[in-house]
């Protein structure tokens, strides 16, 4: 049987440092939306990184890993649509919870493209 292309969420395109997380939440940019808030901050890698946190307050421990789940699947399969130079940290609201897959992945890529957007204005003007 031959073996298609992997389907993996290999490491390299994970943050898990709390050193990471801290400094994309103090250097970067902030971008709300309905149901997550998304801070993104360049990144010299050449490949984009996807980080998730889900509080307590969203609810039991198998909402918070299907959340968690679906975030990395729309991160995994939209890899086409995301600049390879971003470093991405997903922080979930409670609306998240009763969200389903294409819903969040519209909103996450209407997310992504805003902050491509601020990436590439001048200085001047962000």
């Amino acid at each position: 049987m031959a073996k298609g292309p992997s389907e993996r969420f290999p490491n390299f395109h994970r943050i898990v440092r709390s050193v990471d997380y801290r400094d994309i939440y103090n250097t970067g940019e902030k971008i709300h939306s309905v149901k997550f808030v998304l801070f993104r901050r360049g990144n010299a890698l050449g490949h984009a990184r996807l980080g998730i946190t889900v509080s307590r307050k969203i609810g039991c421990a198998s909402k918070r890993n299907r959340i968690k789940r679906l975030f990395r699947e729309i991160f995994r399969r939209s890899a086409a649509e995301i600049p390879g130079n971003l470093d991405i940290v997903v922080n979930a609201k409670s609306g998240c919870a009763g969200a389903g897959f294409g819903e969040l992945r519209e909103e996450f890529i209407a997310a992504v493209r805003k902050a491509a957007r601020k990436e590439t204005l001048p200085k001047d003007r962000k």
